[in-house]
């Protein structure tokens, strides 16, 4: 997982690679910040960077016992490329890839870090 060539030099007119899709060009010129992961098959995801807002709107839906929609919403409101309707056929197929990119997005804004505890 990476940002796009540092996000376009941060929104200052250098294009990333010829291979991204244009909405993602479009995304990172409107100053968005982009993840993109790519999976063990070599099949890049893009997605908008999880905001504060976005995790404290997950945490909130997983405690009431929602884990599979609160799954679904962080994936679909952040999803670039592929789209939604793309990513939920893929789902149908692949349904585990739901999660791995759910934990790769967590992951990519400190959620999974592994932390050491020290007794003072």
């Amino acid at each position: 997982m990476e940002k796009l060539d540092e996000q376009a030099d941060k929104g200052k007119g250098k294009s990333t690679s010829t291979s991204v899709p244009q909405v993602v060009n479009e995304a990172i010129q409107a100053g968005k910040k982009i993840l993109e992961l790519t999976g063990e098959d070599g099949k890049i995801y893009y997605f908008l960077k999880p905001t504060v807002l976005d995790m404290k709107r997950f945490i909130g839906t997983v405690t009431k016992g929602k884990t599979f929609q609160a799954v679904n919403d962080l994936l679909f409101e952040k999803a670039i490329s592929p789209t939604k309707a793309e990513l939920e056929a893929e789902f149908e197929d692949m349904p585990g890839r739901m999660v791995a990119l759910n934990n790769e997005l967590q992951s990519a804004i400190g959620m999974n870090e592994s932390l050491s505890t020290k007794k003072l």
